[in-house]
């Protein structure tokens, strides 16, 4: 019967022409950006309750540094916070200047973060470029102010994990912001690394507030 037999190429065909119209990378792309925003899911709510539970400044960054340790390629931060200096640094340098960048950020986050323990973190849509994931969030208040922006730029290394980069608030991504920071010292001070390793640690020390450039 002929249009049994349609109805059997049919079958045949369909499954072929669906697949087709949805390219295996394009699965994996959205299955990419979900699995992105449950990372940022988790970090937030580990960020969260480290903010609740912990009331010294001492308590949060000890807090922030496991979780960065956990959730952060902070190696690549260091790298892209360097700048093109990062190509002509020693490795002893460059070694002393990754701890000194890693106590710096605990110091930022726990500061700018800290106020906002009490609120409520809601992760929106995923977006991805290559390698890189933005995950776009915003924290919530519940006495009518205005929601915040908070932004993650997350990388996905070689075996498929993901890794923190840099997290953008209130319009400021803080590693480019410490980028252009360091940028400015290198340039007064000639490209003068010790110097630059001299700022950071006045930085730490007012707590991770601004130092002076020199």
């Amino acid at each position: 019967d002929f249009s049994v037999m349609r109805l059997f190429i049919l079958a045949l065909i369909l499954p072929l022409a669906v697949s087709m119209a949805t390219p295996a990378w394009a699965e994996d792309t959205a299955a990419d950006e979900e699995r992105a925003k449950i990372f940022v899911t988790e970090m937030a709510d580990e960020a969260i309750t480290i903010l609740k539970t912990q009331s010294s400044r001492e308590g949060r960054e000890a807090g922030f540094r496991k979780l960065l340790d956990e959730r952060a390629n902070m190696r690549r931060i260091a790298r892209f916070t360097l700048g093109p200096s990062a190509r002509k640094i020693s490795d002893e340098d460059f070694a002393v200047y990754q701890n000194l960048l890693n106590e710096l950020i605990i110091k930022v986050y726990a500061n700018r973060l800290g106020e906002y323990g009490n609120e409520q973190l809601v992760v929106g849509r995923s977006q991805s470029k290559k390698k890189n994931f933005i995950v776009n969030s915003q924290i919530e208040f519940d006495n009518g102010r205005q929601p915040i922006g908070v932004d993650w730029w997350l990388y996905r290394e070689k075996d498929g994990s993901f890794a923190l980069f840099d997290v953008r608030v209130i319009g400021v991504w803080m590693a480019q912001e410490q980028r252009d920071s360091f940028a400015s010292v290198l340039k007064t001070n000639r490209g003068d690394i010790s110097a630059l390793l001299g700022h950071i640690r006045k930085q730490i020390e007012a707590g991770g507030g601004a130092a002076p450039n020199g």
